[in-house]
């Protein structure tokens, strides 16, 4: 299965730690993925003590296992306070512009359903370009 998820992706919801989260706090964040590598604009307007602020350095790396259900997917950020550390996560690409995006923080199990528990934080990204 090929998994294309290149180009460019805004926040449009996001919940943590089981806590739906005000769209003041996610909205200037978008996600810019090429191929194992993406970068976050604006990472560095993140809170360094904000832990929903988990990948926010400017450079990081991806890897997916598409052979799962959910896909499963690792991403680690490259600076910050979770630098080197791996984010076990999930995804579904729904409609080749929506995805859902599910990170247990460094130290929980990779979730299983799209719903953040304690120690995760779920995403809905929309493809921008």
């Amino acid at each position: 299965m090929k998994l294309n998820l290149n180009g460019s992706w805004k926040v449009v919801a996001c919940q943590l730690n089981t806590t739906w989260l005000r769209e003041s706090i996610f909205k200037e964040f978008q996600y810019n993925i090429d191929g194992d590598k993406y970068s976050i604009d604006w990472a560095d307007l993140t809170y360094p003590q904000f832990q929903g602020g988990f990948p926010k350095s400017k450079t990081g790396k991806l890897s997916f296992d598409l052979n799962t259900k959910p896909n499963q997917v690792n991403l680690i950020a490259d600076e910050g306070p979770f630098a080197g550390k791996t984010f076990e996560g999930i995804l579904e690409l729904i409609e080749n512009d929506l995805l859902l995006a599910n990170f247990a923080f460094p130290g929980n199990p990779r979730p299983k359903v799209f719903n953040a528990k304690k120690g995760e934080v779920f995403e809905v990204w929309q493809r921008v370009g």
